[in-house]
């Protein structure tokens, strides 16, 4: 089996924005692998990392919006997503972002993986008793979505991936007929790559594919900021879970309906972004409660370089709650 380009591919699939200067203190220790806390103001990149946990509020409230940022990224990612819905859906409106351990100048947590963070996320829908939750996640972010969907059926009433595939290893391959298993050695050469980085190095990492990921100079530099500010085995476990994770078959027994929001602007011809976008629609053949939207201007972080169109699409799927 043939792995096409991993550097820059999968930084198609990295998730990092911060404008900050930020950097990762291995000596700091994360008592979770994933914090979650609900924000009632609008969130911006400078309290991002300050704020942990915040006091529930509005618990009438009926919309929660779960936010999931992914590999190398913080919940700043959200920040005018979440100020859009917010102007929507005014009273009814939510937020609740999750923090990755390890990301972003976050604590690191130690041996944090794709099951742990899903579990955490699992808890505090359960013991914050949230029911009508939207999980809305971008790339990793997305994955960890579909996770919550499969374990919270009843609680998780809808689901939106930015750019989050069930199963991320065809994007290297390049074919859907890749299996979780025939990943596994190359998911293990990944992990003890990045095992064996240091901060710099994780970061002239992500430079190389940066340009697919934002337009801008500006949401460039952020991209590699963030890079800069998380913990590089934690980045390559993380990878590696996703690698070897196929969600596939799973989602396609579930009732929760899917809306799936693909990015092919980074690719540079037309043939390119059809065979994205065939590879996308065919991870979702199965699952008819999913919706697949390709945009082919957008990078991987839509959010950045298409916030109105997001949000457009994001409100037209959730209704009118």
């Amino acid at each position: 089996m043939k792995i096409l380009n991993v550097t820059t591919l999968f930084c198609a699939a990295l998730l990092a924005v911060n404008s900050l200067k930020i950097y990762a203190d291995e000596q700091a220790v994360a008592t979770q692998p994933v914090m979650v806390y609900e924000q009632t103001t609008p969130l911006t990149s400078a309290t991002t990392n300050n704020i942990l946990n915040a006091e529930h509020s509005n618990k009438a409230k009926e919309l929660n919006v779960l936010f999931i940022p992914g590999l190398m990224s913080n919940a700043s990612v959200w920040s005018d997503l979440s100020q859009g819905l917010s102007n929507h859906y005014e009273h009814e409106y939510r937020s609740h972002f999750a923090q990755v351990a390890g990301f972003a100048n976050n604590k690191v947590y130690p041996n944090s993986r794709l099951s742990k963070i899903t579990a955490g996320l699992v808890s505090y829908i359960e013991d914050n008793n949230l029911n009508n939750v939207i999980a809305i996640g971008h790339s990793m972010g997305g994955h960890l979505a579909y996770q919550l969907a499969l374990a919270l059926p009843d609680r998780v009433s809808k689901v939106v991936s930015v750019d989050g595939l069930p199963f991320i290893t065809p994007i290297f391959t390049r074919s859907n007929q890749v299996t979780a298993a025939q990943a596994n050695p190359y998911a293990n050469k990944l992990k003890s790559q990045y095992a064996n980085m240091d901060s710099a190095q994780l970061t002239a990492y992500t430079r190389k594919g940066v340009s697919i990921q934002a337009a801008s100079e500006l949401h460039q530099t952020k991209v590699l900021s963030m890079a800069s500010g998380s913990h590089p085995e934690t980045v390559g476990q993380l990878m590696a879970d996703l690698m070897t994770s196929d969600l596939r078959s799973a989602i396609a027994t579930s009732n929760t309906p899917i809306l799936f929001l693909g990015a092919s602007g980074g690719f540079n011809s037309d043939d390119n972004k059809e065979m994205v976008a065939r590879l996308y629609k065919e991870q979702f053949a199965e699952a008819r409660q999913a919706n697949v939207i390709m945009n082919t201007q957008s990078r991987h972080f839509i959010m950045f370089d298409d916030l109105p169109w997001l949000l457009q699409q994001t409100t037209q799927f959730i209704g009118k709650e």
